[in-house]
């Protein structure tokens, strides 16, 4: 069950960034249903919006020049933490498979997925950024964690996994590290910036917001 604190009863705009993420006096906050139902939510939306959504030159294994499914994991994890990042973690199962990706490899790239989610998901809630977007210090925070994410996936799935299983050639290597990078981080550019600006001032007075990690 999550109870509102006094303090943030008033307009959403008055509510800092600090306000946020603390869970304030007069506060409870605890696992409920309706974190389940948004995990099977994002799972669902992300599946749809992953393997249907992206605007894409498929280069196979799952990698696409602009997928979608990065505003799924990201954004989902920052709004619901630890039930977002596990969304993001094992909604692109599902997605992959639709691009015929194999299983083993999909589930190599787990550690890929869960950093895309966690890492921003983090980020915010240490450094206390504004989900709203409301300062050029949250736009640098959402962008950092965006790249350095990517990164780590663009790096660990072509080179770990793909490299390692023996789906991919030298030569190729960086046509799959630009793709997975740039479509991550260009589809993050365009969807996560919109979402979490238009959405969060509604989402973070919603029982469903985690302001830790799973309540």
């Amino acid at each position: 069950m999550t109870t509102t604190a006094p303090s943030t009863r008033g307009g959403a705009s008055s509510i800092t960034a600090e306000e946020i993420w603390t869970v304030q006096p007069g506060e409870r906050r605890s696992i409920g249903v309706i974190h389940i139902v948004i995990t099977a939510l994002l799972i669902g939306i992300g599946f749809v919006v992953g393997a249907f959504g992206s605007i894409s030159f498929p280069l196979g294994f799952g990698v696409n020049f602009f997928w979608t499914g990065i505003a799924v994991q990201q954004v989902g994890a920052i709004w619901f933490g630890a039930w977002g990042v596990i969304a993001g973690t094992i909604f692109p199962f599902f997605s992959n498979a639709v691009a015929d990706t194999p299983f083993y490899v999909s589930l190599a790239y787990i550690p890929a997925n869960f950093m895309q989610a966690f890492l921003p998901a983090w980020a915010f809630r240490y450094f206390k950024a504004d989900p709203r977007l409301k300062s050029a210090r949250d736009f640098i925070i959402l962008l950092a964690a965006m790249i350095i994410s990517s990164a780590f996936g663009a790096l660990w799935s072509p080179l770990v996994v793909l490299r390692s299983f023996g789906l991919l050639t030298t030569d190729s290597l960086p046509l799959f590290i630009w793709g997975w990078f740039g479509g991550n981080v260009i589809a993050g550019l365009v969807f996560n910036f919109i979402l979490l600006k238009a959405l969060s001032p509604v989402v973070i007075r919603t029982t469903a917001f985690v302001k830790r990690w799973w309540a």
